[in-house]
């Protein structure tokens, strides 16, 4: 059983020593709020699948130099962050298919009322964060997918700590006005 008082730095310091064991329960501690980082910042499975794979192979080669002198999610997050900045630069955002224009596939007509209304609005959500500005959505993803204060989260993005409260704060509203544009919408139909 592992030990429920062993830190991230501790587990990635215990890594770089040669512990693999470590390693893995810092994996598995952190891989599925990492992955929904990638996911949710980009457009494409396969692309989030590849950085993630990728921030993954970056914390293992770095692991001989890391040095706990911020949280190691600032720093794992700060490698994802980098990555995700260099793709948005050299590789032009590509749009994928819309459903929602589209109608229903078949999967969701099949469905129960109820896992369809969750579905839908699952779906509802998605469209509004991807609507949302890069910088706003990474700064919301950030705050709600990790336990990152406002100010590891602006030292992850490089960014002051009122821009990224402000980022925050738009988001929020953003979502917020999106979300209801749907609702408002459902009901005049």
């Amino acid at each position: 059983m592992p030990d429920q008082t062993e830190t991230n730095e501790m587990l990635m310091l215990a890594y770089a020593s040669g512990d693999t064991a470590a390693f893995e329960r810092l994996y598995k501690r952190h891989k599925a709020p990492l992955y929904r980082y990638f996911s949710r910042q980009l457009n494409s499975v396969e692309l989030a699948q590849d950085l993630y794979q990728e921030c993954w192979g970056r914390m293992i080669k770095s692991a001989p130099d890391y040095l706990p002198s911020a949280k190691w999610t600032t720093w794992a997050y700060r490698i994802a962050h980098n990555l995700c900045v260099d793709h948005f630069r050299t590789v032009k955002q590509v749009h994928t298919y819309d459903e929602a224009e589209h109608g229903p596939d078949l999967k969701a007509r099949a469905q129960p009322e109820g896992a369809h209304e969750i579905d839908r609005l699952s779906e509802r959500l998605k469209l509004c964060m991807q609507s949302l500005p890069t910088v706003q959505r990474e700064v919301f993803l950030l705050s709600q997918e990790t336990d990152m204060t406002l100010k590891m989260v602006s030292d992850v993005v490089n960014a002051s700590y009122e821009s990224v409260k402000t980022r925050l704060r738009y988001a929020k509203r953003k979502l917020q006005e999106c979300l209801k544009h749907y609702a408002e919408n459902e009901g005049a139909s």
